[in-house]
């Protein structure tokens, strides 16, 4: 790595944030409806479910990286691989990674055009993003962790935000518990795929944290945290305005917040939206830096910087591409599940190949110390 990750580990507080930050981004804003469409009631059953497939995608993961603990995803996939089939995995997942960030920019775009910003350009609004995210990716891991690390802090804070309109809450409206089924709850979790992609870049990461021995702990934990997050804005959404009116919104957890009002806040949809800016703009710049940082490894772990400088683009390009909205929630549904079944195939032949092969760095240190 070009930054020397034994200089500059994460803590794990810094992995704990940035997993919150890389995870908890633009999909919390459609989950509501989502879910809502095929689970109904049992929505956020559907969200604890798809929690626990979160746990089961970071436990694959974690289990990859712990074999080969000083390498990232494109230096395992060398070694285990050879080099074409590595730079292959390599072009591949950095791929993914900027798709990831253009649909999460994409999707908060739309909302910022609808919401507040009806008569802002959007190359204006895009660049407003961009901009910082390519700054902070040419800063390293040690900035963005300390960054994200802040951000946690302040999304906790902001959180305390969804209780304003809790005062129409009604129990009524999640009832009865179960009633949809098995099959429409899985339905509801599939659903709910896009909003936990994010945990996979610990393949990047990995290297970078100073406490590995915890990783798999702390990652747990911030996935629970997450799934909680997402489980209590669901229930507060569907309790206070209804399933029914949830599936009939775009954007059910704006209209959700419109309603609620602070003795000095009258827009709280408002405010909040403005906090969570920070929260887009962190999930973006960690997808960023997982790409761009995949890239120059093909690059002798050289020329980050220019990686990150000359990469912008390929974001922009897949914001351009959807016309329609409806065209942005398909992408990143298909993103989602797509997503997912990439990240365990590759992980899957990895694994196994190395197992065929023989190869186990962490064995190998252990047996030099």
């Amino acid at each position: 790595m070009s930054e020397g990750p034994r200089k500059y580990g994460l803590s794990d507080s810094q992995w704990f944030s940035l997993l919150v930050c890389g995870i908890l981004g633009s999909g919390i804003l459609t989950l509501p409806r989502l879910v809502a469409a095929e689970a109904s009631r049992d929505g956020w059953l559907s969200i604890v479910v798809a929690g626990a497939g979160a746990w089961l995608l970071a436990g694959l993961v974690w289990l990859l990286c712990k074999k080969f603990p000083t390498k990232t995803l494109a230096e395992m996939s060398r070694t285990i691989l050879g080099k074409p089939l590595g730079i292959l995995v390599s072009l591949l997942y950095a791929l993914y990674t900027f798709a990831f960030g253009g649909a999460v920019l994409r999707m908060f775009l739309e909302l910022v055009k609808t919401w507040i910003l009806i008569w802002t350009p959007t190359p204006v609004i895009l660049l407003a993003f961009l901009l910082p995210v390519v700054y902070i990716s040419r800063m390293g891991a040690a900035t963005l962790g300390r960054l994200t690390e802040f951000i946690a802090m302040l999304t906790g804070l902001v959180f305390l935000l969804w209780l304003a309109p809790a005062g129409d809450f009604n129990l009524l409206n999640l009832r009865p518990v179960g009633a949809e089924g098995v099959l429409a709850i899985l339905r509801g979790a599939e659903k709910a795929t896009f909003s936990f992609l994010g945990v996979e870049v610990m393949l990047v990461f990995f290297p970078l944290i100073s406490n590995r021995k915890k990783a798999l702990k702390v990652t747990l934990i911030a996935l629970t945290a997450i799934t909680l997050l997402y489980v209590g804005n669901i229930l507060l959404i569907f309790g206070a305005r209804g399933v029914e009116y949830t599936m009939l919104q775009k954007w059910p957890l704006m209209t959700y917040l419109r309603v609620g009002r602070l003795p000095v806040v009258q827009r709280v949809d408002a405010l909040v939206l403005f906090f969570w800016t920070a929260q887009i703009i962190s999930e973006l710049a960690i997808q960023y830096y997982a790409g761009t940082i995949t890239l120059a490894s093909l690059t002798g772990n050289r020329y980050h910087d220019i990686w990150a400088l000359v990469c912008w683009p390929l974001i922009y390009l897949v914001v351009s591409i959807p016309l329609r909205l409806s065209q942005v929630f398909d992408y990143t549904e298909i993103l989602g599940r797509w997503g997912v079944v990439g990240i365990i195939a590759v992980v899957v032949l990895l694994l196994l190949v190395a197992k065929l092969r023989g190869l186990d760095e962490s064995a190998e240190l252990e047996k030099k110390a």
